[in-house]
């Protein structure tokens, strides 16, 4: 599937992961608070190698594989976070979308405009009919964001998973492609 990449956001550029930004993801996928709600451990320095490399062999649309967009930060030239999409449904036309952005740069506004203009991506270059996204429910910088860009909440899952020691709730959110909002900072400027 051929698709339209980088997509420019204001001062922010969403493209593939390339080798030259393992430093860049390692500073934030190491780090204890990124990992706090995920399932996952702080990666070692191997994990994230191997995320980069893995990219590299992942195509728009592969179904059941994470698709991931870095998150530029275009007068820094440095990644501050990444956006996923993995389509859980070709028929349905269906995926579920993840993120992960470096705490220094939170309080800025760019994963509110990074995951909009993933969703973006996903309705207009993939032809994604719904995205849903899941987060604990401890975890309020991330569900205040998917309401932020217009995603409602469908369900409270309690005791949905055993994670780390202890039973998480989780909060399922999504969007249709009719409810996205076309606002104008995610407009591709190529």
């Amino acid at each position: 599937m051929k698709v339209k990449l980088p997509i420019k956001c204001d001062e922010l550029t969403l493209r593939r992961v390339t080798e030259r930004d393992y430093a860049d993801l390692c500073d934030y996928y190491t780090a204890p608070e990124v990992a706090r709600y995920q399932f996952w451990e702080p990666f070692t320095d191997e994990q994230v190698a191997h995320l980069v490399g893995s990219q590299a062999d992942v195509m728009p649309g592969d179904p059941g594989v994470a698709f991931v967009l870095v998150v530029v930060l275009q007068a820094e030239d440095r990644v501050i976070g990444d956006c996923s999409l993995t389509i859980t449904s070709c028929e349905d036309r269906q995926a579920d979308i993840g993120f992960a952005f470096n705490p220094r740069n939170h309080g800025n506004g760019y994963a509110t405009k990074a995951v909009n203009a993933t969703l973006g991506f996903g309705f207009r270059e993939l032809g994604l009919h719904r995205i849903s996204g899941v987060s604990d429910v401890r975890n309020e910088r991330s569900w205040k964001l998917m309401e932020r860009i217009g995603m409602r909440r469908e369900a409270h899952f309690i005791h949905d998973c055993y994670s780390k020691g202890e039973w998480v709730d989780d909060y399922l959110y999504a969007m249709i492609e009719d409810e996205w909002p076309k606002i104008e900072c995610c407009v591709d400027e190529r």
